[in-house]
């Protein structure tokens, strides 16, 4: 009876793996803000789609003549920027003279910045500023952030999907948060579903050809020979 019970074993074991609900780890996504000479596009951000572990990315368009910009967001929410505990981009210009091989005469010169908040991040409101430069002439713009917890829920944008200004509008539409069936089940409840009923019948097989085989093995009659 041993392999008969290794069988059912792994008839169970494999009903546990099937049925088992997959996990969706999150991956970053990135909010482009574009930067030009009246501030930032993107005002207030109260996306619920942008949760923890997401990206900001800053993008220079502003193309006055010796115009330059920094990018500062409030971590810590004392209402001050502090280097060293909150966000300070390096100074950001339009665009970067190129050599004739296409590489960074300054290789300190950036047009854009880019800041990921942790997956562990404080969940609310952050303030940011845009620090605008134009011959000593500086001006400063307030924005907000809203940061929500990240739920590791299908809902919002794919993976990898930009939102903001200067996305494409087809990565705006969020129309197939998820694949939902005719009966009102979500695909990954039909999976689960089909899985288990996989599972009951693979257990039903194993006991049918466990019983075969006691039949099978069941010692026969003898049969006595008249004398």
């Amino acid at each position: 009876m041993g392999k008969e019970w290794v069988g059912v074993a792994v008839a169970a074991l494999l009903v546990a793996v099937l049925a088992s609900s997959p996990v969706h780890a999150h991956e970053q996504q990135t909010l482009t803000i574009i930067l030009n000479d009246e501030g930032a596009v993107v005002g207030n951000i109260s996306d619920p789609a942008f949760v923890q572990g997401n990206a900001v990315w800053f993008k220079m368009h502003d193309t006055t003549e010796n115009a330059t910009m920094q990018i500062g967001i409030d971590l810590d929410g004392d209402g001050f920027l502090n280097v060293t505990e909150d966000y300070i981009s390096s100074t950001l210009v339009e665009s970067c003279e190129l050599d004739e091989n296409g590489s960074l005469v300054d290789e300190t010169c950036e047009v854009s910045a880019l800041y990921a908040f942790p997956t562990n991040a404080t969940v609310g409101t952050y303030q940011y500023w845009v620090m605008r430069d134009v011959n000593n002439v500086t001006t400063n713009w307030t924005y907000e952030i809203q940061l929500f917890e990240d739920i590791h829920d299908d809902g919002g944008p794919s993976p990898g999907d930009c939102f903001g200004a200067g996305c494409d509008d087809d990565l705006l539409d969020t129309s197939g948060d998820e694949d939902v069936v005719e009966d009102g089940l979500s695909r990954d409840d039909v999976v689960k579903l089909t899985a288990v009923i996989a599972g009951v019948a693979i257990v039903f097989l194993t006991l049918s050809i466990l019983g075969e085989r006691n039949v099978e093995h069941k010692p026969k009659p003898k049969r006595f020979e008249e004398e």
